[in-house]
């Protein structure tokens, strides 16, 4: 099989978008976009308030699309931000609906100031049997910056 890796990414601002589309061009991978049926709020803090409620409630929004075909991929980029601490409810459902036992995970965490915060610890309790690689948070007011696209530029190279 060959070594093939997808970027799986969540938005709501715009910026996981944009660091989802340089890994795939840097790795030349394929590339998913994690889409809740029910869509946020446009606005700041309709949104945070939605994350809040669905964190509080350990909800797991429905998605619009599913892959048919992870089994082909040997590696994850997943990119997604940090939402009260931890993954966005809506990335969780994505995790907890295919298995990753054995596949790379490269984290990427946009974030405006929390930093990783619990996001790491808690992919690694969804996902226990795939190797985690340390996580890398890229604050949102710096994803088009050069220094960003060189970071992404390492870890595509240490992910190849």
């Amino acid at each position: 099989m060959e070594n093939k890796v997808l970027v799986v990414y969540f938005t709501w601002s715009g910026t996981s978008k944009i660091t989802a589309e340089i890994m795939k061009e840097e790795l030349n991978a394929d590339i998913f976009q994690i889409e809740t049926v029910k869509k946020y709020p446009d606005k700041y803090i309709p949104c945070v308030a939605q994350a809040g409620v669905e964190k509080f409630k350990k909800e797991r929004p429905q998605l619009k699309a599913e892959i048919e075909n992870i089994s082909d991929y040997e590696k994850i980029v997943l990119v997604f931000p940090n939402w009260w601490g931890t993954l966005p409810m809506s990335v969780f459902s994505f995790l907890e609906k295919y298995d990753f036992a054995g596949k790379t995970i490269l984290p990427i965490c946009m974030h405006g100031g929390g930093g990783l915060t619990n996001t790491i610890k808690d992919l690694k309790k969804v996902c226990p049997a795939a190797n985690i690689l340390e996580g890398t948070p890229i604050k949102k007011q710096d994803a088009e910056s050069e220094a960003t696209k060189e970071i992404l530029k390492k870890l595509a190279e240490e992910i190849k």
